[in-house]
């Protein structure tokens, strides 16, 4: 492959990587809005659109693997295709995260067509959704941008996302220990607070790379 040919593939496989980026945002956004609303269809849409992703990130894995077996790539350009295929990981498992938030909102709308007591949804679910997916779109655009100065900014914001999920915890076994009824929907309320604190985790992932590719500093395993 030419060095010509190279860049250009290069800069292909950013792109669908950019590309990946805004699909399980998409995903992520939608299923919140599902979850916020109690819409059965956007929950639909969010669970049959995640084979996509995971077909995206095979294709992504072996682009990353071809160039680096055909070109022996160094410094730069190295690190960037190791980060994309720890990158396509990260975003295929968001994707799956968004599928299961979705697989929540049809448990919790299963629940209610059954006739089970269901509790109002903690308000600290709402912010700690909305604040997850913020954290997310920051953590893509810094990708995106390349912008090693915001990715560090995204990793300050885990702490966050990780005190909204003991609040919910707590304010949910709470309502359960007062009354029983409710435990059925207390799991898919704990089962989704934890999820999104998944996600903010993974946010936190898409970060680090940012700055291992930027730098070469890894700072993986250090927040």
């Amino acid at each position: 492959m030419t060095g010509g040919s190279f860049v250009r593939e290069l800069a292909d496989l950013r792109q669908k990587l950019v590309d990946m980026g805004k699909a399980v945002l998409t995903m992520v956004e939608t299923s919140v809005e599902a979850l916020l609303s109690g819409d059965e269809e956007k929950a639909w849409w969010v669970i049959n659109h995640d084979k996509d992703i995971n077909a995206q990130e095979n294709q992504n894995v072996d682009r990353a693997i071809r160039l680096i077996a055909m070109n022996q790539p160094v410094a730069g350009d190295l690190r960037f295709l190791a980060s994309s295929l720890r990158l396509a990981t990260e975003l295929e498992r968001i994707g799956d995260l968004g599928a299961n938030l979705a697989r929540r909102v049809l448990g919790v709308a299963k629940l209610t067509k059954e006739g089970a007591e269901i509790g109002p949804t903690p308000p600290e679910l709402s912010s700690m959704a909305q604040a997850a997916t913020s954290m997310l779109a920051k953590a893509l655009a810094a990708f995106n941008e390349r912008d090693s100065v915001a990715a560090e900014l995204v990793l300050t914001l885990d702490d966050v996302i990780d005190d909204f999920n003991r609040r919910v915890r707590k304010l949910v076994l709470g309502s359960i220990y007062a009354n029983g009824h409710l435990a059925a929907w207390g799991l898919e309320i704990i089962n989704t607070s934890e999820r999104l604190e998944r996600l903010g985790d993974h946010a936190t992932n898409l970060a680090e790379e940012v700055i291992y590719v930027a730098h070469g500093k890894n700072v993986r395993h250090k927040y």
